[in-house]
């Protein structure tokens, strides 16, 4: 397991890391074959083989606690703290058909009203 020290530099054991991302998916994989086993109508909607899908899926409270789904990261970016107690931006429109005036709701927008947002400042 790895230390939950603030990490303001490179990671000094990257292979530790990776060996825990690892180990992560090749349980979450084992407990998805070990639920497809014992599971007769084939397969359990809580074990996806992604261990990050399995932190949150069974819980049915998860949109009513989105911050908490920052716990679940792996890998390097486990640790990361940017967002988590932030404000949310629902997509709701999937289109990307404008890229000088995008539509509210859809991803484009947010990022380029908060670059905008950014530039005001500087400026």
């Amino acid at each position: 397991m790895l230390n939950k020290t603030l990490l303001l530099l490179p990671h000094p054991d990257p292979e530790l890391v990776a060996r825990d991302v690892h180990r992560r998916v090749n349980a979450s994989l084992w407990r998805r074959q070990a639920m497809d086993t014992t599971d007769q109508t084939g397969s359990n909607p809580c074990f996806t083989g992604n261990p990050i899908d399995d932190c949150w899926k069974c819980d049915p409270n998860w949109p009513n606690n989105r911050q908490g789904l920052a716990d679940c990261g792996i890998g390097f970016g486990q640790y990361a703290l940017g967002g988590k107690g932030g404000r949310f931006y629902f997509v709701t429109d999937s289109s990307d058909d404008d890229a000088v005036e995008p539509k509210p709701g859809t991803l484009r927008y947010l990022f380029v009203s908060r670059l905008n947002r950014e530039c005001q400042k500087v400026m």
